[in-house]
């Protein structure tokens, strides 16, 4: 559907309408950011981290890194010798368990249509080497995610690091868990987390002078006048997706 007079005007009202929508529902708070210095890989010692008061707000999707510089702990141990400066974390867990420094970034999406609480990653590390002589073996459950209170976590669930006496431990020297919301997508029109005939139809009710969802106006570009160039604008986001 072709209706703007040029397609620089319809690039302009396309950039307008999407940046109207995404105003008009921007996250107050779109990032949460979680401290891991000193927090530990230790055998037998969970660990737990939040992001206290830095809260997120519901998004559809989200993207999550786990990233920071670790080093060996113990007293002429295994660990201290191999780390005794603070090393990437990734660096790290692919010496104990290759492969595993995948699960330290990622993204998940909201299985409750834009609720908390979300879980982005529960995944169980596991590996066998021989470290200086030593059959080492690691196992340990990392999760992250958001509660039902918009709270960031971290956890280290389950660790096994044995023989414990001989290795050590891992500690963080620094490092962060940030989990960052999506922005929403325009063409949501109903803000459920899906793009389907429910948000044309929404779109259409509404244009028409109908109910619109709750902070949805048929002004789809924001131009401050409700016409075709609204519908036009909504049509082609639609077509687009996310």
């Amino acid at each position: 559907m072709e209706l703007g007079p040029s397609f620089t005007r319809r690039t302009v009202m396309l950039a307008a309408a999407c940046l109207a929508s995404a105003g008009a529902h921007a996250l107050a708070d779109n990032t949460a950011s979680i401290n891991l210095a000193g927090v530990q890989l230790r055998n037998a010692t969970p660990q737990s981290r939040t992001s206290g008061g830095d809260t997120i707000d519901p998004a559809c999707f989200y993207e999550y890194v786990v990233d920071g510089m670790v080093r060996g702990r113990g007293t002429f141990t295994i660990l201290s010798t191999l780390f005794p400066n603070p090393t990437p974390l990734a660096d790290v867990l692919e010496s104990l368990s290759p492969g595993s420094s995948a699960f330290l970034s990622g993204a998940g999406a909201s299985p409750s249509g834009g609720t908390h609480p979300v879980v982005l990653v529960n995944e169980v590390f596991t590996g066998e080497q021989v470290l200086l002589g030593t059959t080492v073996t690691i196992s340990l459950r990392l999760v992250v995610g958001i509660d039902a209170n918009n709270t960031a976590y971290f956890r280290v669930e389950q660790p096994v690091i044995t023989p414990a006496a001989l290795v050590g431990y891992l500690e963080f020297t620094s490092g962060s868990a940030v989990i960052t919301g999506e922005p929403p997508c325009a063409a949501d029109f109903n803000d459920d987390c899906f793009v389907d005939f429910f948000d044309l139809d929404a779109f259409i009710e509404c244009f028409e002078g109908g109910e619109c969802p709750p902070g949805r106006s048929a002004d789809f570009n924001g131009d401050g006048f409700t016409d075709f160039f609204d519908f036009d604008a909504f049509v082609d986001v639609f077509e687009t997706g996310c």
